[in-house]
């Protein structure tokens, strides 16, 4: 059984209508998440340029904040989204999942209450 948190909404029953294992879902998202800590911490100066940050402060609130807006164009499960929420950083992202893929990514991508579309490259 893994884990239930907001990042993981879904009982294994959504998956298997989903065709998705419950497993690749949680290591999707465990990846988001290191990489959401790496990418912040390497951006953090460029990010909050206009407003230094030190150690330990919370992240200013916009518009100090200089990222908004962010495109993840293969949004597998919309595992950077998740992991940016978790984080609490304001960002809005859209997730683009490619035509080629599986039918039942958008709607999951959407289930999760996440803005997506279905792109053709």
């Amino acid at each position: 059984m893994l884990p239930f948190c907001d990042a993981f909404p879904f009982h294994e029953f959504f998956f298997i209508i989903a065709g998705v294992q419950p497993e690749e879902f949680y290591e999707d998202l465990q990846h988001w998440r290191t990489a959401v800590n790496n990418y912040w911490s390497l951006l953090t100066p460029l990010i909050f340029s206009d407003h230094p940050k030190r150690l330990g402060d919370e992240d200013p609130f916009p518009p100090y904040n200089m990222v908004r807006n962010v495109m993840d164009m293969s949004a597998n499960f919309g595992g950077l989204n998740a992991a940016l929420l978790e984080e609490k950083k304001s960002v809005w992202v859209m997730n683009v999942v490619s035509s080629t893929a599986s039918n039942a990514l958008l709607p999951l991508i959407l289930d999760r209450g996440f803005a997506g579309v279905m792109h053709d490259w």
